[in-house]
This record gives structure tokens, sequence and C-alpha cells, in this order.
């Protein structure tokens, strides 16, 4: 994904040409296309291109109609026909080839921010009125791409890439002790307007942040509708107006060439990987198409790589395979090739890492299936409670009576029974204990009790029969893990796509009833019936074969202990009691390695310094 980068000042300040250069230079490895920077009273931005497809994309950023307001990000646009006919509705004719970047500029012309609902598709992006004076920065919904932002006095920084704010002066490279809590108590920070750093803040998915001489305020422009569901007479009308959805979503993400897809053996990427293929077969589109595998055998018994193998026969595509198990927790960590602008908790980054490597080697775009595991595999006890206040009792027998008869068994119905028993029982799962190797002091200056209780605390149902698929949709859930796969994070220039988390997909199922054809996927199993081996299309879903984790562990592969030096750790963490912890709760060992991976990251930003 392109890369961009600017400050805009109130007060009208000359911009830093110096400052400028180190923000373009801490993005190159974002664009290797092209790289422009541009000044003006009271502004400077600066951008490095990533050429992509397959719409046209504006060679020179930033962009304007007017010469007033001007665009700098990084945007690609769905349903750009779409768009592009209820412009023409208002507009003049715009020409096919009107780059994203046109149509958003002519879109906020024509509509303002109520326009910003219409843009379908994976951006994020500054708009600066050069003579009104004022900024607005916007991110989509699901957060495919990152945008910070920070200020300082009179001025806004804003980019897509950390490391590119911290180059101005004024910005301190202090810690965000909220965040680091966080992180110690669950792996990640839900709060999604923070960042690892004190004076820079992520602009959540679906919000517009305005910076002028008023200030500078954040909001909300855009959420998911929550509809009534979509009554069809027959079972199959859904299946073909959800392979129609399918279809489009992949095609518009499809680039003219050289592309990867990252292939498991389950069901969600051999599909996007299946209607990749005929897709551009039909439709006459070049495209040179390669799947990347993790295999885990034979150290497990790992059916990922062998249906795989037979899912990408079937459709016609080669794929490579890299071994999952020939990697040690944190092998790489001390290496200045292993970006990590936040902490990640994730020990064996160095395997994607490697296998991202591989990818970029052939393409720049690659495909995966993010989002078949949301609303696809359905929710049936919300929606029994849905139909039964609608009174729709008829629903309710032929609906649930129907599937018991074809599978011998109710839905799953996905209540949270389960983990309410446990508690009655008193029964704790360790993997849900609150860490008891955090510094006193620390937990007390963060009262991070009161957090870890509110962390925990049942969240509303907004939505009547896809509750948990919603708020994960809705709250941001996407853009934490896509942000780990941002060329940020990898550092290589490949853009990661995911056709399933198509807005339009998700707005229309969001509206299928989920008994029966969003139980386990029945609705992408009917879809690809013919198209993937009946061993892939019928596969249940389960959970990964084997804890490699515990495997290294007890066959001596790799210790936890002793533990390293603590150094900065030491201010959040009691050392000699994490220790204790990891010697004595084998099943817990992943979520007690977190100040490790914190400990891991904090070395490499001060190594970082230090090379400044």
């Amino acid at each position: 994904m392109s890369g961009f980068a600017g400050f805009v000042s109130a007060g009208g300040d000359a911009p830093d040409s110096h400052l400028l250069e180190r923000m373009a230079a801490r993005l190159a490895f974002r664009g290797p296309d092209a790289t422009q920077i541009w000044a003006r009273a009271g502004a400077g931005f600066c951008f490095t291109l990533l050429r992509t497809g397959p719409a046209p994309q504006a060679s020179e950023q930033p962009c304007t109609l007017d010469g007033r307001v001007w665009l700098l990000g990084d945007v690609r646009l769905d349903g750009r026909e779409d768009l592009r006919r209820e412009l023409e509705q208002r507009d003049e004719s715009i020409q096919a080839t009107a780059t994203d970047e046109e149509l958003v500029l002519r879109a906020w012309r024509q509509w303002g921010e109520p326009g910003l609902s219409k843009l379908l598709g994976d951006y994020s992006f500054a708009l600066w009125d050069e003579t009104a004076r004022q900024l607005w920065c916007v991110r989509d919904l699901i957060g495919a791409r990152p945008l910070y932002y920070a200020r300082a006095g009179e001025r806004c920084y804003f980019s897509n890439s950390l490391t590119a704010i911290q180059c101005a002066p004024e910005i301190s490279r202090e810690l965000d002790l909220h965040f680091i809590g966080d992180f110690l108590l669950e792996g990640w920070c839900p709060d999604l307007a923070r960042t690892a750093f004190r004076d820079i803040s992520a602009l959540p998915g679906a919000h517009i942040l305005r910076f002028s001489s008023d200030g500078l305020e954040v909001r909300r422009f855009f959420s998911l509708p929550i509809e009534d569901p979509l009554w069809l007479k027959h079972e199959e009308e859904y299946v073909e107006r959800f392979r129609e959805l399918f279809e489009q979503a992949v095609r518009e993400r499809l680039p003219r060439g050289p592309a990867a897809i990252f292939l498991s053996g389950g069901l969600d990427s051999t599909s996007v990987a299946a209607v990749a293929a005929t897709t551009a077969k039909r439709n006459g589109l070049p495209l040179a198409l390669r799947a990347y595998t993790v295999d885990c055998r034979p150290v497990f018994d790992d059916k990922e790589g062998p249906l795989a193998f037979l899912a990408a026969q079937k459709i016609g595509i080669p794929v490579e395979f890299q071994s999952g198990t020939s990697c040690l927790p944190y092998d790489g960590w001390d290496d200045a090739r292993l970006p990590m602008p936040e902490p990640l908790h994730d020990i064996y980054r160095s395997v994607y890492i490697r296998q991202i490597g591989e990818v970029s080697l052939h393409a720049r775009v690659a495909l995966n299936g993010y989002g078949g595991d949301g609303i696809m595999t359905g929710q049936a006890w919300p929606y029994l409670i849905y139909l039964v206040r609608s009174v729709r009792f008829g629903t309710v027998g032929r609906a649930f009576g129907e599937y018991f008869l074809e599978h011998g068994r109710i839905p799953p119905l996905r209540g949270g029974f389960r983990s309410t028993l446990r508690r009655w029982l008193g029964k704790k799962d360790p993997i849900w204990e609150r860490p008891t190797w955090l510094s006193t002091e620390f937990e007390q200056e963060m009262n991070l009790q009161e957090r870890w209780r509110e962390l925990r605390r049942p969240q509303k149902k907004l939505h009547p029969y896809y509750p948990d698929a919603y708020r994960g949709l809705n709250g941001g859930y996407w853009a934490r893990v896509l942000e780990s796969e941002d060329s940020a994070w990898t550092g290589v220039a490949v853009e990661s796509r995911q056709p399933l988390l198509d807005l339009r997909i998700v707005q229309f199922l969001l509206r299928v009833p989920p008994v029966p054809l969003c139980m386990d996927k029945e609705l992408l199993r009917r879809m690809v019936r013919g198209v993937l081996p009946e061993e892939v299309r019928l596969r249940p879903k389960k959970p990964f074969e084997g804890d490699l984790l515990a495997l290294q562990v007890r066959t001596g592969q790799w210790k936890p202990l002793p533990l390293p030096e603590p150094g900065q750790v030491s201010s959040f963490v009691d050392w000699e009691e994490l220790g204790s912890s990891i010697e004595s709760a084998e099943s817990s060992l992943w979520s007690n390695l977190r100040p490790i991976s914190l400990l891991h990251w904090l070395n490499g930003i001060e190594n970082d310094e230090k090379l400044r």
C-alpha cells in the first residue's frame, strides 16, 4: 500500500522541507514507484507510490480537482461504476478511467461528509482545504488501511506509518501506559484510538478527524445498519445472490498480473482462490495466481498442507509450502529486518515474515480468507430469541425442524451456556485468569484490576441475531488484525486484500436468516459445490491439530527459563513472580509470555533510537 504523511498548521507556518524529506524517507519501503514532496504555506505532504491496480491510481499526490481541496492517501474503492453513475447524475460526465482518488474528490465536492458513507473499499486519506485551512482525515469501516495522527500546538501530523510522525521533533516517544497495561492484560489493546506512544493516536475505522484553528475533533461517520432479515422464498436465491456479491468482491480486488493468496486447507481461503481463478478466466483477465501455505507436518498430523494442495490442484494454481515448525519462539526478534511499530504478541512472527517475503518476490497483492469465521458461523440462540419475540413461531418450527431432520441435531446455539456453567461451578480457565506477575505499583497506578473487570463485562448486544459478528465488524476488531499485516509490520511492499470483508457481502450476510445457511458456513459450502474438492468443501471447522509451543518446551527445543534481564519491563512486571508463573502453569504459558514479547519490542525501539 502506498505511503503518505504530512502536517498542517492552523497558523499558516511555513513547512519544514528537511522534516518532509525525513518523513518521505520513512515511507520509502511502502512505495518503490514514485516519491513526491509538496509544500505550501501552512501544509506539507509526502507520498510514496505502490502500483497495484486494478483501478487507475493517481501517479502524483496530493491531487486536486479545483486547486483548493487536496487529497493525500491510500485509496482502493469497490463499486466504482455505481459510484460513478451516481456522481454523474449530479455532475458532469466522468471517464471510466478516472482514478479512485478523483472519485473521492468528486464525492466530497458533491456531498461533503455525508458522501463518505457512499465510499466502499479500503482507504485512509486526508483532505486539505487550502482556502478554509481545514484538514479532514478519514478511515474506512473495517480499518483495512491504518491512519495515525498527533497534535502539537498549532500543528496536526498524520500518516499511515507511525515512524513518519515520530520524525517530528515535538512528538515525544514516551510510552502510553494505558496501552502497555492493556497489552499485558490481553496481548493487545482493545482501545482502538490508542497507540503504544502517548503523543500519537490511531484514527479508528469509520471515523473522521477534523482539524482547524477551532481545534481537533474526531467522530464516527458510519455504522453498519441493523436491518430485518431478508426473507426469500427459496434458499438457492440466497446462494445465488451471495455468489454474485462474492465474485464481484473478488473481481474488483484482482490485479492484472501476478497475485498471491494465503491458502489454508479450510473453506474460506480456498473459496477465494477458486472464485479468483474462475472469475479471471471468465472475464479474460490476466492473472498469475500463486498460493502460499504453512504446513506443520510431520510434527503434527496437520491437514492444512494436504488439503491446500488438493484445493490448489483442483483450482489449477501453483502452491508453495513453508514449514510452520522450523521456527522457535522469538526467532529473529532481535533482527532489524523484523519491523514492529508496536508491541505484538505473536511469538512465531518470523514464520509470517518469511512467507510474506516469498510473496513479495512474486506479487504486490495478496488475497486472504479473513472474515469467513464471523457471520457465516452463525449463532442460533440469538436468532431463536429474535423469532420468538417477533412471534414468528412458524419460522422457528420450519427452520429449526428442517435443520434437525437434515443434520440429526439442533443447530449450534452458541449462547455462552458452557462458560456460564463453568462460572456457576466455580471452574476457572487459566487463560482468562488475571496475571499475578504485574508490578504492584504499576497495577495500582493504572488501576488494572478494575480495567481487567471492565474488559470482561458483557458487552451490549446491538444486533438481534448476529450480535458477536456485528460487534466485531462494527467495533474495529479487524483493524487490529489487519494492522499487523500492513507493510509497516512486514517491511515489504505487499498489499493485503480481504474479499469476504467487502461491505456489500457483509451487509447482505447480516440479513441472511442464520438457520440454516449461516450455520457452519452452509451458504459458502453450497456456493462452492463442484468447485472445490469435497474433502475441503465438507471439512468441519476444527482448531489447530497441535500445540507447537508446548511441544518445543516438552522436547527441550526451547526453554522459557531462565528469563532474560527485564530491562525497562521491570517497571511493569514483577520478574520473579513471572518466572514462578511460567514454571508452575504450562497451560497458560502463551499468555505468560506477554512480558517477554514486550521486552523484545522495547529493546528493539531502544536499539532503533541508538542507530538514529
